[in-house]
């Protein structure tokens, strides 16, 4: 009676295909089920490490002839809001509002989950009398300017084809995780926003595209 033997070589490429096996599931399995909390986690510790390379800013608070570094990451110290990254952007342009010729600015703070803007413009008096508060001479002229801020509760970001319709609480507005992914994926240009004023006046304005740019450090 004869015994069969296994040829020894089969046995080895068994061997190894059992073992390649094994290690493509162990691969699958580390590359599936890591959590997400950890991928935020890294994220959070890839820009807290680079907040301590960027200008400081004691403020987020926006105002009219603010002096900040604009359309550039930097970072927050707020005493009322914490330290955070953001981006600060400013905008003027002429329109006329209310009858009358006026010299616009747009500021916003962009940060990781929201944003908040201040709409402000200056009307031109060249009537009345200097010293008229809250009017200011406005240089080069014999006019007036006083300045007024304008309450927003409406945003429109138009990205690409999509406009964003996002309504805010004192001029502040939610950023989703669907708009923070457009926001960091859009092309260093120009971004078209319109501002809705809570009397129904729509002012239309722009991101400028260094700003559009450095969206991608912090969203």
């Amino acid at each position: 009676m004869h015994c069969k033997h296994k040829n020894p070589d089969s046995l080895n490429l068994a061997r190894l295909a059992i073992a390649g096996l094994s290690l493509a599931f162990v691969t699958l399995a580390t590359t599936t089920f890591i959590s997400p909390k950890l991928v935020a986690a890294k994220e959070d510790n890839r820009l807290a490490k680079a907040s301590t390379e960027l200008p400081i800013v004691k403020s987020a608070a926006l105002g009219i002839d603010m002096d900040v570094p604009w359309s550039k990451p930097v970072k927050i110290e707020d005493p009322f809001e914490g330290n955070y990254v953001g981006i600060f952007d400013h905008h003027s342009f002429y329109k006329n509002f209310l009858n009358v010729n006026s010299k616009f600015e747009v500021i916003s703070l962009w940060r990781k989950k929201s944003v908040r803007v201040l709409l402000s413009y200056r009307e031109r008096d060249c009537l009345s009398g200097y010293g008229l508060s809250p009017y200011t001479k406005i240089s080069g002229t014999g006019c007036l300017g006083a300045k007024n801020t304008i309450k927003i509760t409406n945003l429109y970001i138009k990205l690409g084809e999509k406009v964003f319709r996002l309504e805010g609480n004192n001029s502040t507005f939610d950023v989703s995780p669907e708009l923070a992914t457009a926001l960091r994926n859009s092309p260093a240009e120009n971004v078209d926003i319109r501002l809705v004023a809570e009397s129904g006046e729509a002012v239309d304005s722009e991101i400028g595209k260094r700003t559009v740019e450095a969206w991608k450090n912090i969203f």
